[in-house]
Formats: C-alpha cells, sequence, structure tokens
C-alpha cells in the first residue's frame, strides 16, 4: 500500500459525445424527454460520467431553450439549459459546458451544409434547417447567440462555455467556419470556439477562428512542431480518436488491448495535450450488448467495434452500466493526473516515466508486467 493519491482536481479535459433526446431516451428507457424520469436518469448519467473524470458535457442548445414571440423577434426561456446544466453540474460531470455544433451537414460527410434554426413567421415560431447562405441565418444567430450570451453572464457560466461551430471542416468548408465562428466570437465575447480538426491540412481560416484544436491522433505525427507553436501561444491542444487510427496507434476499440486504451492519456501527459475528446459514449444500436457495431453511410459500412460506445443501457435503474474499456480509460486518466502531480514536485522523473511508457506515438510499452513496474514507479515516486 503506497501513500499516492489521485488528485481531486482535473488538470485533464475529458468528453464523450451523447444524444438523451425524445427518441434515444423512449427507444432505450422508455422515457419521454423532459419528463421528471427523463431528468432523473441525466442525473444517474451524470454521475457516472464523473465516476469515470469526464467533466465536459456536450449540450444541445436548440433542443433545450424555448423560444416564443416579442413583438417582431424571437425571445428565449432558458429554465431547460438551466436545468441541464445544473443537473450535470450536481452529479459532477460540469466542469464545463460544450455547446453543440452551429453548422451540420445534409446527410453524409460530402453532403452540404446548413443550420438548424428558429424563425418567427407570421407570429408563429417555426425551426426551419436552412443552407448557411440564406439570409435568415445570421440574424438567427445574431439573436440567439446575444440572448445566449446575456445568459451565460447573468448565470456567471461565461468561463466554462465553450462553442462548436463545425466538426471536421473540411474541402469548401472553411470559410463557412470562419464566418460562424466570427460570429461566435462577435456575439459570444470572451467564448472559446473548439472543434475537430485536420491537422495534416490546417487551414488559414481554422488556425484563425478554431481557439482549440482537436486533432484526430494518427494524423498529425508530422505536424507536431505546428502543434508545440500552438500550444506555446497558450492555446489548448486536445486530441481525438473517431473510426481511426488503427494498427499500431493507440484506440479505445473493442477488439485491443487494454494497454491501448489506457496509454491513450498517458500519451496526453507526454505531448502536452490537455484534452481528449470521443464523440461515441452511447450512440447505441437497438441491441448494443450483442450488435456492437453499427452501420452507418446508408447502410454500406459498419464501424469499428466499440466505437460508437462505452457504456450499455440500465433500463432499469434509468442509467448505463460501465464497460471494462471505460474503467480502464479512467485508470488512464488517473495515471495522467498523477504524471501531472509528479511534474510539479519531480518534472525530470515524471518525463522520464512517461518517456518510458511512451516513446512515440507508435512505440510504446506493450507488456503488461512492463507497464505495472512502470505505474509501480509513478505510485512510489508520488508517495515519497
Amino acid at each position: 500500500v503506497l501513500a499516492a493519491t489521485v488528485p481531486v482536481q482535473h488538470a485533464l479535459k475529458v468528453t464523450n459525445w451523447f444524444t438523451f433526446n425524445d427518441h434515444a431516451s423512449q427507444q432505450f428507457y422508455g422515457i419521454a424527454q423532459f419528463s421528471p424520469e427523463w431528468w432523473t436518469l441525466l442525473r444517474n448519467l451524470g454521475r457516472v460520467m464523473a465516476e469515470h473524470r469526464q467533466n465536459m458535457v456536450i449540450t444541445p442548445l436548440l433542443e433545450l431553450v424555448t423560444p416564443r414571440p416579442e413583438g417582431d423577434h424571437l425571445a428565449y426561456d432558458f429554465a431547460n439549459f438551466d436545468r441541464w446544466v445544473e443537473t450535470f453540474h450536481e452529479a459532477g460531470a460540469i466542469g464545463y459546458i460544450e455547446g453543440g455544433h452551429l453548422l451540420d451537414r445534409a446527410g453524409s460527410y460530402e453532403a452540404g451544409l446548413v443550420v438548424h434554426t428558429l424563425q418567427l413567421e407570421n407570429g408563429q415560431v417555426s425551426k426551419r434547417t436552412l443552407p448557411p447562405d440564406d439570409p435568415r441565418v445570421e440574424p438567427f444567430l445574431a439573436g440567439f447567440l446575444t440572448a445566449l450570451n446575456a445568459h451565460l453572464d447573468a448565470k456567471g457560466w461565461k468561463s466554462i462555455y465553450y462553442q462548436h461551430i463545425l466538426d471536421e471542416a473540411h474541402g469548401t468548408e472553411p470559410p463557412y467556419y470562419a464566418r460562424f465562428a466570427e460570429l461566435v466570437h462577435r456575439y459570444l465575447p470572451g467564448v472559446s470556439t473548439m472543434d475537430a480538426v485536420d491537422a495534416e491540412h490546417m487551414p488559414d481560416e481554422l488556425q484563425k477562428y478554431c481557439d482549440v484544436w482537436v486533432p484526430q491522433l494518427g494524423k498529425f505525427d508530422d505536424q507536431m512542431e505546428m502543434i508545440r507553436q500552438r500550444m506555446a501561444s497558450g492555446r489548448e491542444v486536445w486530441f481525438y480518436t473517431c473510426l481511426f487510427p488503427n494498427q499500431r496507434y493507440l484506440n479505445r476499440l473493442m477488439d485491443y488491448p487494454l494497454l491501448k486504451v489506457r496509454l491513450l492519456h498517458w500519451l496526453n501527459f507526454r505531448y502536452g495535450f490537455t484534452g481528449f475528446l470521443h464523440w461515441g459514449w452511447s450512440y447505441w444500436t437497438p441491441d448494443p450488448i450483442l450488435d456492437t457495431q453499427p452501420v452507418i453511410d446508408a447502410n454500406t459500412e459498419l464501424l469499428p467495434s466499440g466505437d460508437a460506445f462505452i457504456v450499455y443501457p440500465d433500463r432499469a435503474k434509468k442509467s448505463v452500466y460501465s464497460s471494462i474499456r471505460l474503467e480502464t480509460m479512467l485508470e488512464g486518466i488517473e495515471d495522467y493526473e498523477m504524471l501531472m502531480a509528479l511534474k510539479a514536485k519531480n518534472p525530470a522523473e515524471a518525463e522520464r516515466l512517461g518517456k518510458e511508457a511512451l516513446a512515440g506515438f507508435t512505440d510504446y510499452v506493450r507488456d503488461p508486467v512492463k507497464f505495472r513496474a512502470i505505474e509501480k514507479e509513478l505510485l512510489e515516486a508520488l508517495a515519497k
């Protein structure tokens, strides 16, 4: 028994995306969105997240606000948004609020962009999905983001709020990213934008307008100098996994050795990343225990096993079951926090242990016995 402890304070930001809209909560729990049982479900989910040191919560803005006509414009009731944030905060998972993406795609990855909006038409509120160049889009966002900014200020949540613009902007999309991020910077002053980015092909628009870069592991091996310069400027850089990488890289897929799952967060420490993002916390198939590979792209492709979820529905308890991978991820996050604590006391020793476990992106300890020896050295160093 050693005197090392995991710090209570979180140095690493962690998010796993999820949805429990009406369709998902009805399908897997028989619970209607916004019912008392639904809020109980969210509280229980938040507790599981907090127990596994997830401290950022993806938040579906337009699902949670209630618009109403007020003269010639829309006003917004944030009661459900507030209850959402407070529910996850009380459960211990906030942390940070992660505002959902303002730009979406009209289907596949290569489909055109769309914006989900609320419009005032003939005195009534209508939901309209519009192309980003539609003249109704910018006035909607100006009004909505202005109202959100005032509300975040009033609640004291501005400093913990991040805003997504568009996931994995590519091809002809970066100019749209710049335009919409500029709206966020104008109407949500002081709020950071954050998104998954392609570090191999970082367009000027994302370098300028995306505040928190989240590049995909396996695609920035040759871009570390650019990333280090970004970090040196005081900007946050995270990393994410999604379908890829595979082969010799680390990931949290179901058929990977658990050391690959645990070492993800040694990689965070080793290279100075401050966050980890994964898209799939609970995007379940109809029978997630037996079918771990959802079908995508018009039923033509399977996701890698376990990529879409890392927990399982527990309908009886209005909660979720954990998984071996989630428990292993927790251990890796705890390792990161202890490495950071050791770095504060003995930087050279922390760096040495980090390199011993993970010399490079595809060069890391693969023998559990050797890893346990490194883990023991970490615990002993912290216990001194």
